[in-house]
């Protein structure tokens, strides 16, 4: 994660009759006060507070070769008009921003929370288990946000699991167990907790993980799906199938929301609504929660669950990171309604002509995550040089 720096931006005209507002860094009023500035590789956020700055935001990034920047305006002294004007002139200089426009200042707070989940991304950590080498995926995720994804090969994996702390195993096993019926038997869960505990250990040095799972079920015949479940309800983001492009969105929805969002595959669309299902979703996203089979193998152990909310936001972005396609919806209904599909299922309502999922959509995986959150993607989309493309 990067730093953050939060500056006002004012007109000599206006300095004294802008409201005073808490979180703000430092106010700019002229030029010679960038010179004193340290900006780094800080993501900036520039609270436009009146008109007639947007020059002052241009010689900033310039100075400082600022690369993304957040403009917040709202209703009063001209602000709006400035912030637009600042981004065409961060256009010009080639340096990606978005403006999220607020009601007062006194909601500078969520301008923040974007700030903070777009600077979550960039220079992010990531542990990528089970896979040879890197993919073109991962070099592209690297080099969009100055990220660093570490290859932890299968063989590696499995002696980190084989060597794993057994009491945190049995802590997890006890856990689970407490917490969530079995409708198969758990002769499995402490081999789940191994997992568990193995890539657990690992949020020392990253900040997020993905584990390519398949293999590794194939091999050992029992899923990772219930170790990622915790995991994620405990905040620690964890992704399925290796998959970074679900991670990044994984990554802004825990700090948007608090929930890191469940991954799902795209399985039918009819009249209005598509239907979803993945054999994992983190366990504070769900109420009823069961242990069955996993789908594709028939092995230990499959997870489902009832989405716990009535209104969700969808998530996908592109293989190079630089389309995001997103999507809000009612949720009709949840949990296990068919046997062909994956453990955890949903019907969700977009409220237009669902075929637009299967035309507009970047990826198969959506991340679905509580609330809409549509406005602050659309800003974090534009300040990461993405294309946003809206469903409905």
């Amino acid at each position: 994660m990067v730093g953050i720096v939060v500056l006002g931006f004012v007109s000599p005209l206006h300095k004294d009759k802008v409201p005073v507002v808490r979180g703000i860094d430092k106010i700019i009023t002229s030029i010679d006060e960038l010179k004193d500035l340290s900006i780094g590789d800080s993501l900036v956020v520039a609270v436009i507070l009146s008109g007639g700055v947007s020059r002052l935001v241009s010689e900033l990034v310039s100075v400082n070769r600022v690369r993304r920047v957040v403009l917040v305006s709202y209703p009063g002294f001209n602000s709006l008009a400035s912030a637009l004007d600042a981004r065409a002139l961060l256009r010009d200089l080639g340096v990606d921003s978005g403006i999220l426009h607020i009601n007062d200042l006194g909601e500078l707070g969520g301008a923040l929370r974007v700030a903070r989940a777009i600077a979550r991304v960039i220079g992010v950590k990531v542990a990528l288990l089970g896979v040879d080498r890197k993919s073109d995926i991962s070099r592209s995720f690297e080099d969009r946000f100055d990220s660093k994804v570490d290859i932890i090969n299968m063989g590696e994996f499995e002696r980190l699991v084989e060597n794993a702390d057994e009491g945190i195993a049995q802590e997890f096993a006890n856990l689970i167990k407490g917490r969530v019926k079995f409708e198969i038997g758990s002769e499995k869960l402490l081999e789940v907790g191994k997992i568990y505990a193995a890539i657990r250990g690992l949020y020392a040095r990253y900040d997020a993980t993905a584990i390519n799972c398949f293999p590794y079920l194939v091999e050992h015949r029992v899923t990772p799906c219930l170790a990622l479940a915790r995991l994620n309800e405990e905040g620690l983001i964890a992704a399925c199938e290796a998959d970074l492009r679900a991670l990044f969105s994984m990554i802004l929805a825990k700090e948007l929301t608090g929930y890191s969002g469940w991954i799902a595959n795209v399985n039918h669309v009819e009249g209005s609504t598509v239907t979803m299902s993945h054999c994992t979703i983190a366990l504070n996203m769900i109420r009823n929660p069961r242990v069955l089979t996993h789908f594709e193998s028939g092995y230990p152990y499959g997870l489902t669950g009832e989405l716990i909310f009535n209104e969700v936001t969808g998530i996908s972005v592109s293989s190079d990171f630089r389309r995001m396609g997103v999507f809000t919806a009612k949720v009709v209904n949840s949990g296990l309604m068919s046997n062909n599909m994956c453990r955890t299922q949903a019907v969700l309502n977009l409220g237009v002509d669902a075929s637009r999922v299967v035309k507009l959509a970047p990826y198969n995986h959506h991340v679905i995550v509580p609330g809409d959150i549509t406005r602050e993607l659309e800003v974090i989309a534009s300040v990461l040089g993405m294309e946003y493309v809206r469903y409905n």
